[in-house]
């Protein structure tokens, strides 16, 4: 079971279907309480996902860093807006609001409003197409204000159903910037935004005096499963987003989510 939700969250992770709807969903039928172990196992996997992105773009990430060392205007840029887009987040350090997101999991109608919501998001952008940009061109980095927005998309993916990924790549797309890039910073938004939600998710179960519902090994064997398939299915997205673009999944996005709110409980 831990390898069939771990694939489920390499695949959803990335594919712009939203993978914590998809584990919430799953987790429902399996009978799994997401107030019991079930939101701690959702956070371990998207930590195999995280380290997916992580091995991706080792490369970019250490030119990254390498330039802002140097003062390259343009690796400085990428860094403030990896920053500011981060920001929003902190309202999900509001007092109450884990425990708000955690009822959302466990309501199947719920998270297929929130399909429904990624579906529009997609659809809406799905005709935006920008040339690609050069890497070293400023419309390939968003802007500070355009990383609020695009930070904002993120917050809002803090929702089950609502996909992280392809609401940041959406955004960024009707903001005018193409898809190569849009996707990048997309996935690299990504990281200080899983590592922080998994810290704080770690620091609890450690903490907790009873430990968390789930044996170890299920955790375990749901973070290596997520980050292989996470690899690949990383690299599957970043294929299609080029040919195709975010309207595929559209489609599904309204079966599954239909399904969701006319079957939910």
């Amino acid at each position: 079971m831990a390898a069939v939700l771990g694939a489920l969250q390499g695949v959803a992770e990335f594919l712009p279907i939203s993978s914590s709807g998809h584990l919430s969903l799953a987790q429902r039928w399996l009978g799994i309480d997401a107030g019991a172990g079930g939101h701690s196992f959702n956070i371990v996997v998207h930590a195999g996902t995280l380290l997916a992105v992580l091995v991706h773009y080792r490369r970019d990430l250490l030119e990254l860093l390498r330039g802002v060392l140097d003062g390259h205007p343009q690796a400085r840029r990428m860094a403030l807006g990896l920053f500011i887009g981060t920001l929003p987040l902190a309202a999900a350090l509001v007092p109450g609001f884990k425990e708000l997101i955690i009822r959302g999991e466990g309501s199947p109608r719920f998270v297929g409003v929130c399909l429904l919501i990624t579906a529009a998001l997609l659809a809406f952008t799905h005709r935006r197409h920008v040339p690609p940009a050069e890497p070293d061109d400023p419309k390939a980095v968003p802007g500070p204000s355009m990383a609020v927005l695009i930070g904002v998309a993120q917050f809002m993916a803090t929702a089950p159903g609502i996909s992280r990924s392809g609401a940041t790549i959406a955004a960024a797309l009707g903001l005018g910037i193409d898809r190569v890039h849009s996707a990048r910073f997309s996935f690299l938004l990504s990281i200080p935004a899983i590592l922080g939600a998994t810290t704080l998710e770690g620091v609890e179960l450690l903490s907790a005096a009873s430990g968390p519902e789930l044996p170890a090994n299920v955790f375990a064997v749901g973070f290596v499963t997520s980050f292989v398939v996470g690899m690949a299915s990383l690299r599957l997205l970043l294929a299609m987003l080029v040919r195709l673009g975010l309207l595929p999944f559209v489609p599904y996005l309204v079966l599954a989510g239909g399904a969701a709110i006319v079957f939910g409980g």
